[in-house]
C-alpha cells in the first residue's frame, strides 16, 4: 500500500470538519468519507435517520452478519460565555500540562452547509483543580453556537504522522480500505462498515450516542461486531511496530470480547505475523472506550482493533503510517477468521428462513 496514497486520503479526512452530531452536513467530513469511498469504487449511503453512513460488503439480500464500526467526529467545543470566549468541552480533554494552546477554528452552519467562521487560538489554563478553556479569534468572529475544534496541519516525519484529528481519521480510513480490500473477497455472508457520529461524548455521559441510534436502526448482527479506534500508546506498544488488537476496553469499563475468540486472535496473530511481522499488536492495558460500549449492549463485541497512537486529544497526535497497511491486513484476516469459526461451530451458521 502506497505511503504517499495513505497521507493523502488521511490528509483530505483531516483537513474537513468532523463536528459532534454533524458530521454528515455539507461541507463536513461526512462528504469526504463519500468522495473517498467513490473513489474506490465503493457506494457509501446514510444509514437511516441515524447520522452515520455505511458501506455494504458480501451477499445481498441476507440478514447481517457483521459490524464494522469506526467513528468520524472529533473533539469539539461550545462557547460557555461568549464575553469571556471561555468553552465547555463536548468530550473527555486529556491536554498535557496546566497551560497548553494550540491552533483552532469555530465551525457554524451557514448557507446550506458547514463553514470555518473563525481561526484562532484555544487554551486551556488548570488552576487549583479547575479546567478553564477559552478561544481568541485572530480572523473572523466567535458566536454563540458555533462549535470550536483543534486545528493542526498534519506532518509526516520519518514514517510518522502528526496532527490533530487521527483520532478517529486513522479508523475511517482502516474502514474504507478494509471495505475495499474485502469487496475482493468472496464473503459468504454480509458486512456493514458503519462510520458513526457522537462517539466523542460528554465526558461525564457514555461514548458512543451515534453508535446507539445505529443499534436502534438495524436488527443485531448475527456474529457480532468488530471496533476501529485509535488506540492509546504505551510502553511495550508504540506507534511502528503494527495494528493494535485489545480484548478488554478502558481496563473493563467497556466491552470484553469472548474468551474463545481471545484465544482465536492470540493464534490469529501468530500465524500472520509469521508470515508479515509487525502485522500486529496484541494489548492487554487500557484502550480508550469507544462506540463499543453501547454496541456491546446490544451484540456481541468480537474485538478491538486500532493504530496506537500518542498524545491523543492534542495536536501532537502521533501514529505510524505503516500501521495503517497492517491494520488493514489484520482486520482483512480476522473478518476471515470470525466467519470460519461461525461455521466450525454447531448451529452458528443458521439464518431466519
Amino acid at each position: 500500500m502506497n505511503p504517499n496514497c495513505l497521507h493523502t486520503y488521511l490528509s483530505r479526512l483531516l483537513a474537513a470538519p468532523a463536528p459532534n452530531n454533524s458530521c454528515l452536513l455539507p461541507g463536513a467530513v461526512g462528504g469526504v468519507i463519500q468522495e473517498i469511498a467513490a473513489e474506490l469504487g465503493m457506494a457509501c449511503a446514510p444509514i437511516g435517520s441515524t447520522g452515520n453512513l455505511g458501506i455494504t460488503v458480501g451477499e445481498a439480500g441476507v440478514p447481517l452478519d457483521l459490524l464494522i464500526t469506526a467513528h468520524m467526529d472529533r473533539p469539539c467545543f461550545r462557547v460557555r460565555n461568549l464575553a469571556e470566549a471561555t468553552l465547555y468541552p463536548l468530550c473527555a480533554i486529556r491536554v498535557p500540562g496546566d497551560d497548553y494552546q494550540c491552533a483552532g477554528l469555530a465551525l457554524r452552519f451557514a448557507a446550506g452547509r458547514v463553514v470555518v467562521a473563525a481561526q484562532g487560538r484555544l487554551r486551556f489554563q488548570t488552576k487549583s483543580g479547575e479546567l478553564r478553556i477559552t478561544f481568541l479569534a485572530e480572523r473572523g468572529e466567535l458566536r454563540w453556537g458555533d462549535s470550536v475544534m483543534m486545528q493542526a496541519r498534519p506532518q509526516l516525519r520519518d514514517g510518522l504522522i502528526i496532527g490533530t484529528g487521527l483520532d478517529n481519521a486513522l479508523g475511517v480510513l482502516i474502514g474504507l480500505l478494509s471495505a475495499q480490500a474485502l469487496r475482493e473477497q468472496s464473503l459468504s455472508g454480509r458486512v456493514l462498515f458503519a462510520f458513526t457520529d457522537q462517539e466523542e461524548a460528554p465526558p461525564s455521559g457514555l461514548f458512543g450516542q451515534g453508535a446507539a441510534r445505529l443499534a436502534g436502526e438495524l436488527a443485531p448482527p448475527r456474529l457480532g461486531f468488530i471496533n476501529i479506534d485509535a488506540h492509546n500508546a504505551h510502553a511495550g506498544h508504540p506507534p511502528g511496530l503494527g495494528a493494535s488488537h485489545a480484548f478488554v476496553s478502558g481496563a473493563g469499563r467497556g466491552s470484553v470480547v469472548p474468551m474463545d475468540l481471545q484465544a482465536g486472535a492470540e493464534e490469529l496473530a501468530a500465524e500472520v505475523n509469521a508470515r508479515r511481522p509487525q502485522t500486529v499488536q496484541l494489548d492487554y492495558g487500557y484502550v480508550s472506550r469507544s462506540d463499543d460500549m453501547l454496541l456491546s449492549l446490544w451484540t456481541r463485541c468480537l474485538g478491538l482493533v486500532g493504530v496506537p497512537l500518542l498524545n491523543a486529544h492534542t495536536t501532537e497526535e502521533t501514529a505510524a503510517l505503516g500501521d495503517v497497511a497492517a491494520a488493514v491486513a489484520w482486520l482483512g484476516a480476522l473478518v476471515e477468521a470470525v466467519f470460519n469459526q461461525a461455521r466450525n461451530t454447531t448451529g452458528a451458521t443458521s439464518r431466519p428462513a
